[in-house]
Formats: structure tokens, C-alpha cells, sequence
């Protein structure tokens, strides 16, 4: 509300137009497109919201499309495409493909992110089709994810912050749908600049942990970090001017102290 006075916020936080979502430097042809031919018509449901983590990493992505080789990672740089709520089927029969929020590829590798703002402040259970240890016959049956959907099934309510069950669903599809290139998943949420505000973040980042250890060795490879702590990673890097303004515009947005 502090960068767009004017704007509304209905009681569930929802704006009524998705441009009034979006920060300074972000253009509605470097994702309007994507957001329209995914499944979760984002643009007209839960992008509006204040708390959207696909928003989050619209805002946090979307310039870098038209400026592609500014991009670098903690694992890795040389980017050449980037995409929103790309579909990587995990090849079940009859299944919807998972969205993956943004996938970045190059020559040297696929960076698949799943993205989370407030998701992980609410407890969840994991829950499988039977179809995922029916049809899954190829080389990730022996993965440490496979091995972990298989721990979950029988211990569904094992964590509670970290939504595992859709990060075993999105590492299915990624090894599927790039079976042949270096491919790492990574978990990027958002914590508040006090991130001691409550016990709630300090239990996430030991469930991410343990979730790291049980699929380690795996592909895709598994890494998380913060949206803060990716901020810091490219404040180091000697950024570009328009990179500089932008990551003054997502703190201005995003660094909110509970």
C-alpha cells in the first residue's frame, strides 16, 4: 500500500487489477504470456493477491527476460531462457502436469523454482496418488525422492512447514522432462527481514534441511534459500544500474518486519 497508495485491497487482500501488483521495472510482455496458457489462470485469481508467490516471482524474475545475460545464480549463470509456470509432465497416465513458477536453462544446466511467500505458514500433509508407485518404472524409481514419497505415504503429517509432496511432484517432472541435462530444483521463499519473528521460521529451515539430507545425491539436485538470501547473492555480484534500482524495489515491497 506504501508504493501504490491508490490502489485497493479487498478483505481477502486481493487488488482488482494485476497491473497494480506489479513493480517499477516489470513489463507485462516478459510474462503475461506465460501466466495466460498456465493451468492456474493466474492473472485473474491468485495474482491479484497481496500474498501471491507466483507475483513474488514475477517481480523478482521478470526483468531479467529482456536482460538474460545480467542473470547469474548461486548454482550457476549462462542462461539463455526463461520461463513462468512452465508445465513439466511427470509422464502418469491421466495426470496434470505440475507448473513450476520459473524455469531457467542454458547450456550449462535447468534451474527449476518452485516459489513461496506465505504458503509455508500453514501446516501441511503430504498426500500421492497410488499411480506415483504404479507407473514410475524408469531410473528415478531409485531416487531419494521416490524413496521419500514412499516414507511420506506412510508418514503424511511428517512435516508440517515444508510442503514436500509438491516438491517430490515437481522433482518428478523436472527428471522427466530434462532427463539428459543437469537439472536442480530449487525452493526459494520469502522470510521476513526479522526472520526470528517466530518459531514458525526456524522450524521451516529444519525441515528443508532434513528434506536436503533424505534426497541428497538425487537428481534433479535439491537447493533452497530465501528470496532475501538470493537478493544479497546478486547485491555481491557488482549488479547491473537497472539491477541495482530493482532490487531496491523488492526490498521496498518484500522486507516488511513483523
Amino acid at each position: 500500500m506504501r508504493q501504490h497508495p491508490d490502489t485497493s485491497l479487498d478483505p481477502k487482500g486481493y487488488v482488482a487489477d494485476f497491473r497494480d501488483t506489479l513493480l517499477p521495472q516489470v513489463s507485462l510482455e516478459d510474462f503475461e504470456a506465460d501466466l495466460s496458457s498456465g493451468d492456474g489462470n493466474e492473472l485473474q485469481t491468485k495474482f491479484r493477491a497481496a500474498h501471491s508467490s507466483s507475483w513474488l516471482a514475477v517481480n523478482c524474475f521478470a526483468p531479467f527476460r529482456s536482460r538474460i545475460a545480467d542473470l547469474a545464480m548461486p548454482m550457476g549463470a549462462g542462461f539463455d531462457d526463461l520461463r513462468f509456470e512452465r508445465k513439466c509432465p511427470t509422464g502418469l497416465r491421466g495426470g496434470r502436469a505440475p507448473n513450476l513458477d520459473v524455469v531457467l536453462s542454458g547450456p550449462g544446466g535447468v534451474v527449476g523454482i518452485e516459489s513461496k511467500l506465505t504458503e509455508h505458514l500453514s501446516a501441511h500433509r503430504a498426500e500421492f496418488s497410488p499411480a506415483y508407485e504404479e507407473q514410475i518404472r524408469d531410473a528415478r524409481r531409485g531416487q531419494g525422492y521416490f524413496r521419500e514419497m514412499l516414507r511420506l505415504r506412510d508418514r503424511p503429517d511428517h512435516y508440517t512447514w515444508l510442503d514436500a509432496a509438491q516438491l517430490i511432484k515437481h522433482a518428478f517432472g523436472l527428471a522427466r522432462t530434462f532427463p539428459d541435462r543437469p537439472v536442480t530444483l530449487l525452493y526459494l521463499f520469502w522470510e521476513p527481514a526479522n526472520s526470528g519473528a517466530g518459531p514458525e521460521f526456524a522450524a521451516h529451515r529444519e525441515e528443508i534441511d532434513e528434506f536436503r539430507a533424505r534426497v541428497a545425491g538425487s537428481s534433479p539436485a535439491f537447493e533452497a534459500m530465501s528470496y532475501p538470501e538470493l537478493w544479497r547473492f546478486w547485491q555481491d555480484t557488482e549488479p547491473a544500474e537497472w539491477l541495482v534500482r530493482h532490487l531496491s524495489d523488492l526490498h521496498a515491497r518484500y522486507s516488511v518486519t513483523l
